[in-house]
């Protein structure tokens, strides 16, 4: 007897809802392969669509990427830690904890991403890799108890690549602890804001 095979039923989902799976998908597949070796029928496939799909909601592949690649470095994280009653320095190792703690979660695509600029040298990529270094510094001085200030943002910036390099070392090449991880940021993110704190 021969049973007959079937496809399984496409599940209608709302717009912004297959929107987001798509991007999950190309997000998985990112993490592991550079943009060039992941072709737009394998996106369809992992996010269980139609090709045609991929370009309805995306105009090209490249926006896909880009999009999945700005969601990534904007790493998710949880609230920001309650340390307005601490020193400077107990505050600023709160929130290195809090910034390792999404790594912990979001680290090898959020890793992977962050050198995207690095690897493809593109000014989008650049440009969504700087937005997000910029939000960071911003989210730092908030925890630390410090103005938005430009001078201060500009200072900081810099710990974005030395944070990301750090979370390598750690989280892939596992040469770090996670506490000598946590340890060289945060020594790091007060040398730079020293002047401010004293």
């Amino acid at each position: 007897m021969t049973t007959a095979r079937t496809s399984p039923a496409r599940v209608r989902l709302a717009p912004q809802v297959r929107r987001e799976q798509i991007i999950g998908a190309a997000q998985r597949l990112y993490a592991d392969r550079p943009y060039d070796q992941v072709s737009t029928a394998e996106l369809a496939a992992a996010a269980g669509v139609a090709r045609g799909l991929i370009n309805h909601y995306f105009e090209n592949k490249r926006e896909l990427f880009l999009e999945a690649m700005r969601q990534s470095v904007l790493m998710p994280v949880a609230p920001l830690p309650d340390a307005h009653d601490r020193t400077t320095e107990e505050r600023t190792r709160a929130t290195v904890e809090w910034i390792l703690d999404a790594a912990t979660t979001y680290g090898q695509a959020w890793v992977n991403a962050s050198g995207a600029a690095n690897l493809h040298g593109d000014s989008d990529i650049q440009a969504i890799v700087d937005e997000a270094d910029d939000r960071a510094a911003r989210l730092v001085l908030d925890a630390i108890g410090l103005p938005d200030d430009a001078h201060l943002r500009a200072r900081l910036r810099p710990m974005a690549a030395l944070t990301k390099a750090v979370c390598r070392e750690w989280l892939q090449r596992k040469t770090f602890t996670r506490d000598e991880a946590a340890t060289l940021i945060t020594s790091s993110i007060l040398l730079f804001v020293e002047e401010h704190t004293s």
